[in-house]
């Protein structure tokens, strides 16, 4: 699959600490969920659904994961706020 196909729909800013990241890929998103264990949500069904997103749909899926995951563990960047 190329990375055009694997884009965030839309890119999403995340915190880890103090640091702010640009998450624009599925790839990074699987990075970023491997390296940066949160207590909530179902974080191997994540990584799991990262790992295998290889339809649109399941792109779609897996990007919403990540940002409902992001959200609940209170690292999602809003947009528009500051760093």
């Amino acid at each position: 699959m190329d990375t055009n196909t694997t884009r965030l729909m839309p890119p999403l800013r995340v915190r880890a600490g103090s640091a702010v990241f640009e998450i624009e890929t599925l790839e990074e998103a699987l990075a970023f969920a491997t390296a940066n264990p949160q207590p909530k949500g179902d974080q191997e069904g994540l990584i799991r659904r990262l790992q295998a997103a290889d339809s649109t749909e399941e792109v779609i899926e897996a990007s919403n994961a990540f940002q409902w995951w992001a959200e609940s563990n209170a690292i999602l960047v809003e947009p528009g706020l500051p760093d």
